[in-house]
C-alpha cells in the first residue's frame, strides 16, 4: 500500500485530498445512476400498465360492437315487422292455408326394470347338517 505523505514544496504544504474529493464524486454519481435507474423503471412500468389498459379497451370496443350490431338487427326487425311474425310462429300461430310441421326430437325409450334376483331357498331350521 502507498503511504500518503503530507509533502512540502516551496514552502507550501500539499495534503492528499483526492480520496476525499474522490469518495463525494463517486457518491454523488452512484446517487444519480440511482435516481435515473428508477425513474426509468417507473416509466418502463407506466408504460407496460397502460398498453394492457389498451388491450383490455380494444376487447371490450371489440364486444360492444358486435352487441351493437345484434341490437340494430333486432331494431331492423322490429320496424319491419318480422318480430311480430317469429313472435307469433313461437306461441304457434301460422298463416291461412300453411302446413305446420312440428320437429321435435325422437324420445328416448323408457329404461326396462332389471330383473330381480330370486332368493334361493333357505334351509329349515329343523334340519340338521351331517356330519362327515
Amino acid at each position: 500500500m502507498r503511504q500518503s505523505k503530507a509533502t512540502v514544496a516551496a514552502g507550501t504544504l500539499h495534503t492528499n485530498a483526492f480520496g476525499v474529493r474522490h469518495a463525494v464524486l463517486a457518491a454523488a454519481a452512484c446517487v444519480g445512476v440511482v435516481w435515473a435507474g428508477i425513474a426509468f423503471a417507473q416509466e418502463a412500468y407506466i408504460g407496460h400498465k397502460l398498453s394492457q389498459q389498451v388491450a383490455d379497451l380494444r376487447t371490450q370496443n371489440t364486444q360492444l360492437a358486435a352487441q351493437n350490431q345484434g341490437y340494430r338487427k333486432d331494431v331492423q326487425a322490429i320496424t319491419s315487422g318480422a318480430a311480430d311474425e317469429e313472435e307469433a310462429r313461437l306461441n304457434g300461430y301460422t298463416r291461412p292455408n300453411e302446413r305446420l310441421y312440428l320437429v321435435a326430437p325422437i324420445p328416448t325409450p323408457s329404461p326396462t326394470p332389471s330383473p330381480t334376483p330370486r332368493a334361493s331357498p333357505k334351509p329349515s331350521p329343523t334340519s340338521s347338517p351331517k356330519p362327515h
